[in-house]
């Protein structure tokens, strides 16, 4: 793709790669001009053919008595306790809380291989490579071992699943055996598939009062009622049949009550165009090929109110439903269960409703083609199980709590290979699956730079595709941005929609016009002339895999106001008018003269410059400075204190300010940021963004005190850090023999002014006289007029 290099990051990023790294990690962009979910190879933590060594130390000495349950009186319910963690002999992490997790994987496993819920922030604040909370399952009823890994490994390719891998288990120094260490849905999840992270996350449950049993209405697992039902239009209606897992918004039952009206009452012919703008329909039906695929008999397919959960994207304001518990999957009682499975039953609405749809029903038939296609292939499949029995071979025969012998375990690699084959052979004749779509052979952009190059802002940009086949209708669909719902137009093969000639099988269609900057996701539907309008895709992914350009981006538009300042982890540096310590932007007016921001917008997302929109007279003065929180709670706003509806991430974004036009006037790209610490342009207004201590509605350069070279430096030692007492000061390069020593708290305040002249390092600093917090020590060399600056915290 043709692009411009925009000189407005500190580094001078191009645009386009700005984009690449403020993507979800399962997000990206590729060299061909895709746009992809998934597929991603995993890394870290969760890298499959790796397997970490996790040790649990607990005090007690009849710890698993109380985490059982059977060391209460009358066999109570099982303990949590505390504990320490320790990552390959090497990390440690203390205080955290150990559970015995699952039901049937408790209740009826009567072996000391218990599965084990480790939450690491429950009680202090850490976490494991990013990660709060470890669910380490046993493999209950899974012979194999190895089931709810490779579940996972394969359908994170065409939907949001969990990551998974093998741990080696220790508790009190004795191996435990090898155990799935599957990811939660929880926040660092959340970011990894979607832009942010304030979406609302609710689990569905089984009732209080329903008993076990069958899925079916009074039959148990709560279908019916947290089957995306509709059960009325009160939040009591819903609550006791979901747990509400996280949320940002004051009433978020309002969204799901929305869908579940909407999805149940909505008439069947309209589903697609009523639903598009509140449920992700696509990602939905990826879902369900998910669970049916795989024979998971702990799903919604299945279960239908439990064992999944119900996602509210903020980004987009439309709700998914998400994979959990996968450790029931691919089991041969299961290998010849429907596709179309409860099509007929009205407590499964995303089933009964959709698959009477036909134009949904047919996009999930393509979507099950394309996994048995491109991702359940027989042979692939049966070297993955090769490649994870090698890594579990050893470590069953070795495995002291083992639930299933050796042989048992051989059978089990054998029996999944076997239902992999007889399930793809089961799918593969039906005859709904089985039917031949048209074949879409190329797709082609074309603006007027020439094929493939992006176009200029407000240009519409020409797609035509090559078909071969009798085609019913020919659709091209198209969205702007990275996510959130597509529109749609009717290409043809008339001559008139810039498709060449007439019945050459060659369809034409316009993406309108945007604005510079934007990203456009488009791609194919062909349906073919049969009886049943068979479609096909193109990409095949659709919608997780789709092609994207950019609008070719617009220069900076000059103005006066630029973003001065900002702070993305406040935890106890600048509160607002309410008390609270949230993200917060500072903008400056450079210029002589005041200037009317009114309308104008900020944002977090260089492809949403319209986020957020400035209210009617709001007013930067001269020389002046204006705060907007970005705490993503406008309610807060007044007269005197602007609230954004977004909050900044700490990981690293942007910040983009635009004028009314929609024209940038000031961009900056960061990355990780630090605890109560500002990034902010040094000097003040026109210099470069640096770390800094919180100049908060002032000038920065009041935080460096006149001091013109600023240096950020590892040439001198702090110790210790962080210091009750005394801190030390060493340099290791050539030293300044008269220097100011200054300490200054998160918001600038001196707090401690010495002057030191003619001595030799190391020297002593006082620090006794400081509450606990984190504070900036400034060391400015008085012959050169060079500073010296570092963060140190104060404990006591």
């Amino acid at each position: 793709m043709k692009k411009k290099l925009l000189h407005i990051f500190v580094s001078f990023i191009p645009f386009f790669a700005l984009a690449q790294t403020n993507l979800p990690l399962e997000v990206k962009l590729t060299q061909d001009g895709r746009l992809t979910y998934g597929g991603n190879i995993t890394e870290g933590f969760y890298k499959t053919n790796e397997v970490n060594k996790l040790e649990i130390t607990l005090a007690q000495p009849n710890w698993f008595q109380l985490l059982d349950g059977s060391g209460g009186p009358n066999g109570s319910a099982g303990q949590s306790l505390v504990g320490t963690l320790t990552f390959n002999d090497t990390l440690l992490l203390d205080s955290v809380l150990v559970s015995i997790k699952g039901q049937t994987s408790d209740f009826q496993n009567n072996s000391e291989k218990k599965s084990f819920k480790i939450e690491i922030d429950a009680i202090k604040d850490q976490n494991l490579m990013g990660y709060d909370n470890l669910n380490l399952n046993c493999g209950f009823q899974d012979f194999s071992g190895m089931r709810e890994v490779l579940y996972y490994d394969i359908s994170r390719a065409f939907a949001p699943a969990l990551k998974g891998c093998f741990v080696d288990l220790y508790i009190n120094g004795q191996y435990w055996g090898p155990y799935n260490n599957i990811q939660q849905i929880e926040g660092k999840y959340v970011k990894e598939w979607f832009s942010d992270n304030e979406g609302t996350r609710w689990r569905a449950v089984k009732p209080d009062g329903v008993g076990g049993g069958g899925p079916g209405p009074g039959g148990g697992f709560g279908t019916g009622v947290s089957t995306l039902n509709y059960n009325g239009p009160d939040s009591t209606d819903y609550n006791q049949n979901y747990t509400l897992k996280y949320t940002t918004k004051e009433n978020p039952w309002e969204d799901l009550i929305k869908i579940c009206d909407k999805l149940n009452n909505q008439p069947i012919a309209s589903l697609y165009d009523s639903l598009k703008q509140y449920l992700d329909i696509d990602r939905t039906l990826w879902f369900l090929a998910q669970e049916v695929v795989f024979s998971d008999d702990d799903s919604y397919i299945y279960k239908g109110g439990m064992d999944y959960y119900v996602y509210w994207d903020h980004a987009t304001d439309r709700i998914i439903p998400l994979e959990v518990d996968g450790n029931s999957v691919m089991v041969m009682s299961h290998v010849n269960w429907s596709p179309f499975y409860h099509e007929e039953d009205a407590n499964f609405p995303l089933l009964n409703r959709f698959l009477q749809n036909s134009e949904v029903r047919q996009r999930y038939l393509a979507h099950l083609r394309t996994i048995l296609a491109q991702h359940f292939i027989a042979q692939n499949v049966h070297q993955r199980i090769d490649q994870f029995a090698a890594i579990l071979d050893e470590r069953v025969q070795n495995d002291p709590k083992k639930i299933y012998s050796y042989s048992q375990f051989l059978n089990g690699v054998q029996e999944l290979k076997n239902f992999v084959s007889n399930r793809i052979n089961f799918l593969a004749n039906n005859n709904e699956i089985n039917r031949e779509g048209l074949t879409i052979n190329s797709v082609n952009m074309e603006t007027a730079a020439g094929t493939g190059n992006s176009p200029q802002a407000n240009e519409a940009v020409k797609i035509t595709a090559n078909i071969t086949g009798d085609a019913q209708k020919v659709l091209l669909y198209y969205g702007e941005g990275f996510d959130g719902a597509f529109e749609r137009v009717q290409m043809y093969d008339d001559g008139m929609h810039n498709d060449q000639l007439a019945g050459d099988h060659i369809y034409g269609a316009n993406i309108p016009a945007f604005s510079a900057n934007k990203y456009v996701r488009y791609y194919i539907e062909a349906i073919k002339n049969d009886n049943f309008s068979t479609a096909t895709y193109y990409p095949a992914g659709a919608e997780h895999d789709v092609f994207v350009y950019q609008v070719e981006p617009a220069n900076l538009v000059a103005e006066n106001v630029v973003i001065n300042e900002f702070m993305a982890d406040n935890k106890a540096a600048v509160a607002d008018m309410a008390g609270e310590y949230d993200d917060w932007i500072e903008l400056y007016n450079k210029g002589n003269a005041a200037l009317d921001l009114s309308g104008y917008y900020l944002s977090d997302n260089e492809n949403n410059i319209t986020k957020w929109q400035f209210p009617a007279n709001t007013v930067i003065q001269a020389d002046g400075y204006l705060i907007v929180w970005a705490d993503n709670d406008e309610t807060q706003a007044t007269a005197e204190e602007l609230h954004a509806n977004f909050k900044l991430s700490a990981d690293g974004e942007v910040v983009v300010l635009a004028n009314t036009d929609e024209e940038i006037i000031d961009i900056i790209a960061f990355g990780t940021q630090q605890e109560d610490v500002a990034f902010a342009r040094l000097p003040n207004g026109t210099g470069e963004f640096q770390f800094n201590g919180a100049t908060f509605n002032a000038n920065n350069n009041a935080f460096v005190i006149g001091v013109e070279n600023i240096v950020k430096s590892d040439d001198f030692a702090v110790y210790p850090n962080p210091a009750s007492h005394y801190i030390t000061l060493n340099m290791d390069l050539v030293a300044p023999k008269n220097f100011e020593v200054k300490i200054l708290n998160a918001t600038a305040q001196l707090l401690l002014h010495q002057r030191v002249e003619d001595t030799s390092f190391p020297v002593s600093i006082d620090v006794s006289g400081l509450d606990s917090g984190i504070y900036f020590l400034l060391v400015q060399d008085l012959d050169n007029n060079v500073l010296y600056q570092q963060k140190i915290v104060v404990l006591k």
